[in-house]
């Protein structure tokens, strides 16, 4: 049965624990089959482990390091959806099954015959190579551990793989499956507790402050045996203030693996009692982005470990908490002892455990926040727009910010530079500092002239710290150029008027009768590929482009390309700056 989930807002006065609604319906693990044929059946990624702005979503299973091996229906249904497209999860099928969930296959290679044919159709029919198309029951149906694609590395894919996820079909919720036993990878690791951080806040302005992070060491305790029981290695209690919480850096790991995994669960007592508790069984994809709440950001953006801050920022969510007693927040009075204990588990059931003294400070050495009583405050609850000389300003609508902040915007001390292909057309302006997470996308302005040629091929760039650049976005009009963007840094205006490249992997003219495809080495020197298009003989021709192989390609036997004679073949690309390069030559085939 689903259980209904719902939302709380939480105050620092709370101090009820409850539980909430990540627990996920229940699947029944005999309804489904594993996926791949061929494989070791080893896992590169899990389910909910922190990525960049969002959890993972399903779990990567190896391919043993090649492309190619069977996927398979892993029940019975349909394909309701098929996706296509050189980012994301490039090749990619979805199948809907009778008992309300969705299977996704995604980073594939190829797709089943009469499916390819079908995308084949819908590409040239609506000449777009990347295509999203939503199909009815009965156009493809499957049966379980029937073959329907091959394995893959398209898309946003790091190396050979298949990504798998079910799905809730209604909500399209996506749910845990090693934790729910439908994947069963080989574990009897328990997750590694790397460090313990403890962070003090205080109030002022009616927004929170937080002291800098004391960081603990930890040990595997020396009586546990082969019980994963772990211990700072200092002796004296940990100095804690009126109010402050922890972080726990945990990592896990699977039997036969190299790669490190994300955690399942993180739950913090305090003197017995549980008070806070992290555990994700699913999630809507709206919810997604809520890790950075969920983690400490500033570690967790450049950590491999996952960093759970054990606390509810004001702006998060209560979705993935099935325990939060008085935010988290823990305190002691002066002289105070209390015991603090954090156990991880991960997916496989697997368990580690720390337990720990704190001890009260003084009040006199208690973290006391300080704001300049000037300072602008950026209210997470409202809209809030800065400028800064005549040339930048800044609008961050209300819940970009999962806490309100000092306003800190203001033209940075790094010099934007280029190689001579781009054109720095402004100094740069520093927004509030990256290691503060963005739940909403922002909008910059830049209001500089610049030249009538220079306009279509202006964007906004971020700067980095030695003053390189990349590209963010936006268009030039009416004197000014607006961008979004969901991360917080230093950003400039510039442009780019050279266009892509264009280096055919064949001479023109030769003889391809033997061969079934042609490609391209194509790339960019800032902004990346936009849009590309092919003909062959002056008719529309697939192309399918791969960004981190930097190769397109075109399939002439598809085409039905054939005759033994010379065949025009016409290459067209478009950076996102508005830069047009075109290959023409010719082709025996």
């Amino acid at each position: 049965m689903r259980r209904k989930y719902f939302h709380f807002v939480l105050t620092a006065a709370a101090a009820v624990g409850f539980v909430v609604g990540s627990a996920a319906q229940r699947l029944d693990t005999a309804y489904y089959d594993f996926p791949l044929r061929d494989v070791a059946g080893y896992y590169s990624a899990n389910f909910g482990e922190m990525r960049p702005n969002h959890f993972h979503s399903g779990t990567d299973i190896k391919t043993d390091g090649v492309e190619g091996k069977p996927v398979v229906a892993a029940a019975d249904g349909y394909v309701s959806r098929i996706f296509m497209s050189p980012w994301g999860y490039g090749l990619a099928l979805y199948v809907t099954h009778s008992n309300g969930t969705t299977t996704v296959y995604g980073h594939l290679s190829s797709f089943r015959k009469d499916i390819a044919d079908y995308v084949w159709q819908q590409r040239h029919s609506q000449r777009k190579n990347r295509v999203d198309l939503y199909c009815k029951a009965g156009m493809f149906t499957v049966k379980r551990g029937q073959e329907i694609a091959r394995s893959g590395d398209t898309g946003s894919s790091g190396g050979p793989h298949l990504h798998f996820e079910i799905r809730d079909s209604r909500t399209q919720k996506t749910l845990n499956v090693i934790q729910q036993r439908i994947l069963k990878p080989k574990d009897d690791i328990a997750p590694l507790m790397m460090k313990l951080h403890y962070v003090e806040v205080d109030t002022v302005r009616s927004i929170p402050v937080h002291s800098a992070l004391r960081t603990y060491a930890l040990q595997k305790s020396p009586e546990a045996g082969e019980e994963s029981v772990y211990t700072l290695t200092q002796a004296a209690p940990v100095k804690v203030g009126r109010r402050g919480y922890f972080i726990i850096e945990v990592s896990d790991r699977k039997n036969d693996c190299a790669n490190t995994y994300g955690i399942y669960r993180v739950t913090e007592r305090l003197d017995g009692r549980p008070i806070f508790e992290y555990r994700n069984d699913g999630f809507p994809f709206d919810f997604s982005r809520y890790c950075n709440s969920v983690s400490y950001y500033p570690i967790q953006r450049s950590s491999r470990n996952e960093a759970i801050r054990m606390t509810h920022l004001e702006g998060g969510t209560s979705y993935f908490y099935t325990v939060i007693e008085g935010r988290g927040l823990v305190s002691a009075a002066e002289g105070e002892r209390r015991t603090v204990s954090v156990e991880a588990a991960d997916d496989c059931g697997n368990v580690s455990t720390l337990s720990f003294e704190i001890e009260g400070k003084p009040e006199s050495e208690c973290f006391k926040g300080h704001i300049d009583p000037n300072s602008r405050i950026i209210r997470r609850g409202s809209d809030f727009t800065a400028r800064v000389d005549s040339i930048f300003s800044v609008t961050l609508p209300r819940g970009s910010l999962y806490e309100s902040v000092v306003s800190d915007i203001e033209r940075a001390d790094v010099r934007p530079h280029a190689d001579t292909t781009v054109e720095v057309l402004s100094p740069a302006y520093r927004v509030l500092d990256k290691s503060i997470p963005l739940h909403k996308s922002i909008s910059m302005t830049f209001t500089v002239p610049v030249d009538k040629a220079q306009q279509r091929h202006a964007a906004m760039a971020s700067v980095a710290s030695d003053g390189s650049l990349s590209y963010v976005g936006g268009k030039y009009a009416e004197g000014s150029l607006t961008a979004q963007t969901s991360t917080l840094g230093t950003y400039c205006l510039a442009a780019d008027a050279v266009p892509p490249t264009i280096r055919p992997a064949f001479k023109d003219g030769e003889d391809f009768r033997t061969r079934r495809t042609i490609s391209f080495r194509i790339a960019d020197n800032f902004s990346g590929i936009g849009s590309y298009s092919a003909t062959v003989d002056g008719r529309w021709a697939a192309v399918d482009y791969s960004p981190k192989h930097a190769r397109a390609t075109i399939d002439l036997d598809a085409e039905g390309i054939t005759g033994g004679i010379k065949h025009e073949v016409s290459l067209t690309l478009t950076d996102n700056c508005g830069n047009k390069a075109v290959w023409r030559g010719y082709v025996i085939k």
